[in-house]
């Protein structure tokens, strides 16, 4: 594909069975001329005027389109319902990747991939508080966690909430959550990790919770992109060792004993990756919550699993 057309141009065409599409408000008009003005003045990258962790995401980008390229011959350009179903096509772990790429292609991808992340990725989220098993003198051991379940989207606006804590609990279940030192876990498909959201809101009468679905993704995308990064330094040291195992093998293949010892440290790199950046953000280290987290992303992983298992 020669170039990536900035606003998609398609004609009419018959949407597929089942589509769910977003229904435009007033004011979206303006809102696309505003965003055109910036994109223009911006040379080709876009600012969507979010926090740092906007930049954190744009900086995975090592070359981001410019304006100035021709526009895509109309003939080529895809429907917009097939290209957000291409790039809906993809598994939960990648969406940070999307997230920090794609969406800054073009004001077209910018839009498919924000479509795609409200309608279908805040539905996977979910916050969780870490839990404490309490006693009780009936039933005796009860495990108490927050875990806020997504309920619904209003506009921006996305409300969760626990719906299986009894009565008698719920006092006790308040007091385990305020006593939490971190944020809540949050968690979308596969990614989890436990970093504050701007906006959230917690209502402890009626164990709601809502927050801005964008703020969100943004955050938590750029923590897991910041995770990539990490890693990436670690291939590089990795690299390294490869290469003076080699130089000190005479030039040949590298012994037995450094390539296992080549093995242990890809995979400490995968697993500490998350440990640093964790550890950066929050100024201490918390094994407990190292441990915790490496925990939901395993179950999280698995799930994906679960869903190939069924569709064979």
């Amino acid at each position: 594909m020669a170039a990536v057309n900035d606003v998609h141009t398609v004609p009419p065409v018959i949407r597929p069975e089942g589509f769910e599409e977003e229904v435009e408000e007033e004011g979206d008009e303006e809102e696309e001329e505003e965003e055109e003005e910036e994109w223009e003045s911006d040379e080709g990258s876009f600012d969507d005027g979010e926090d740092d962790d906007s930049d954190a995401a744009s900086s995975v980008s090592s070359t981001i389109p410019r304006s100035t390229l021709a526009p895509m011959p109309e003939h080529l350009t895809l429907p917009v319902e097939l290209h957000r179903r291409i790039i809906g096509h993809s598994n939960s772990s990648s969406y940070h990747e999307i997230w920090g790429t794609s969406r800054l292609v073009s004001k077209g991808w910018k839009s498919d991939v924000e479509h795609l992340a409200k309608m279908h990725w805040i539905r996977e989220s979910s916050f969780e508080y870490p839990g404490e098993m309490i006693w009780d003198q009936k039933i005796g051991k009860v495990f108490l966690n927050g875990d806020f379940s997504f309920q619904r989207l209003e506009g921006d606006i996305a409300h969760y909430a626990i719906t299986d804590c009894a009565p008698e609990f719920r006092k006790a279940l308040v007091r385990v959550c305020k006593t939490s030192r971190a944020p809540p876990d949050v968690q979308v498909g596969e990614i989890v990790h436990d970093v504050e959201i701007p906006g959230m809101q917690v209502d402890w009468d009626t164990l709601t919770l809502t927050c801005p679905w964008r703020p969100l993704i943004a955050r938590l995308m750029a923590e897991e992109l910041r995770v990539e990064a990490q890693r990436a330094t670690g291939y590089t040291d990795l690299w390294k060792f490869a290469k003076t195992a080699k130089k000190r093998n005479g030039g040949e293949s590298a012994d037995m004993e450094s390539i296992g010892q080549m093995l242990k440290m890809f995979g400490n790199n995968f697993k500490d990756a998350y440990v640093a950046v964790r550890r950066k953000r929050m100024g201490y280290a918390d094994k407990e919550g190292d441990e915790r987290l490496k925990s939901k992303r395993f179950v999280a992983s698995l799930a994906g699993v679960d869903d190939v298992d069924e569709d064979e």
